[in-house]
């Protein structure tokens, strides 16, 4: 029987930010020049903020990652996430309080008799009874499905490129922050209606049926660096939520722009992480980082041991 949890992630919510909406990807050969991941700069005196898109669930397959990846967290001594694991300490207890139902409520309360057909034939082709997700809300039976399907497939959270590298730097002693908290992340999803809910659901349990393919498609993407092809993966699955769009990737895009122009102020080098949908687009993050003025090009140590040695001190190590 196939079993529906989330493999004891500690931040299953973190993972769906990427994967709600359609933004599915997988595993793929490694690609040899480009990836998902930008060097930031204000001049040559100040410090670098190495800008790295993620996926958030990945196979052993996909490892190790892009050189790029490893030069750039080897460079840092800060690691910024979207959420930072030891900062969030309750976020499991918060999650369950959020995304499950308490006594004399169950999921058909908030979907039409028709969606709750559609759940419960799923449930009963992955082998669990119709009623297994009664105590789940809409849109926590959908970040559930959505994590499971792709654990299927050989996925493994613990892998993604956020919490494989939080993982190193709480061993090697780097300062990991958080750009969020879980208890905002999880409130972007709380708060959507009875409609948006079954809305979100409806398209998790119609996108089941293309995971398989779509799945490779994002991650080939991402690895590749081909952000015209995430961006219209993006477009395609949230066109018919425009305001939810807004909530999730626009203005939470707007906010860390903000800090990550105040981290070139500073003096340290960091890599920052986030979900790979957040830096394509007129509204993505690279593009609100360029109109602000900062230098945003895509990096690789090539390109910088190409570069002539200017005169300020590097931490950078080389591989």
């Amino acid at each position: 029987m196939r079993s529906l949890n989330l493999g004891g992630h500690k931040k299953p919510f973190q993972l769906l930010l990427f994967f709600s909406f359609s933004i599915l990807c997988a595993v793929i050969a490694h690609s040899a020049e480009t990836t998902s991941l930008w060097k930031v700069t204000g001049d040559d005196s100040g410090p670098s903020i190495y800008l790295a898109g993620s996926i958030h669930i990945l196979s052993e397959d996909d490892h190790p990652l892009h050189p790029a990846f490893e030069a750039a967290y080897r460079a840092v001594d800060d690691l910024v996430l979207e959420i930072a694991t030891n900062e969030d300490p309750g976020s499991d207890t918060l999650a369950l309080e959020k995304g499950m139902y308490g006594k004399g409520r169950k999921i058909s309360d908030d979907l039409s008799p028709q969606m709750y057909a559609e759940l419960g034939k799923y449930l009963k082709g992955v082998g669990l009874p119709p009623t297994a997700m009664d105590g789940f809300r809409p849109w926590m039976a959908s970040m559930t499905i959505s994590i499971t399907e792709i654990m299927k497939m050989g996925g493994r959270p613990e892998l993604g490129v956020d919490t494989f590298f939080e993982e190193r730097a709480v061993k090697d002693g780097k300062t990991v922050r958080g750009l969020e908290t879980t208890e905002f992340q999880i409130g972007l999803f709380a708060k959507l209606n009875k409609k948006e809910q079954e809305k979100m659901l409806g398209s998790t349990l119609k996108d089941m049926a293309t995971v398989e393919t779509d799945f490779p498609k994002m991650v080939k993407a991402w690895r590749q660096g081909d952000d015209a092809t995430v961006e219209q993966m993006i477009d395609d699955s949230m066109s018919g939520s425009p305001q939810f769009r807004k909530e999730l990737l626009d203005n939470r895009n707007e906010n860390w722009a903000k800090k990550i122009k105040e981290y070139i102020k500073g003096d340290k080098d960091i890599m920052v992480i986030v979900g790979a949908a957040h830096l394509v687009g007129e509204k993505g993050l690279i593009e609100l980082l360029k109109v602000s003025g900062l230098r945003v090009e895509r990096w690789s140590e090539k390109k910088d041991k190409e570069k002539k040695p200017s005169n300020k001190k590097t931490r950078f190590i080389p591989i």
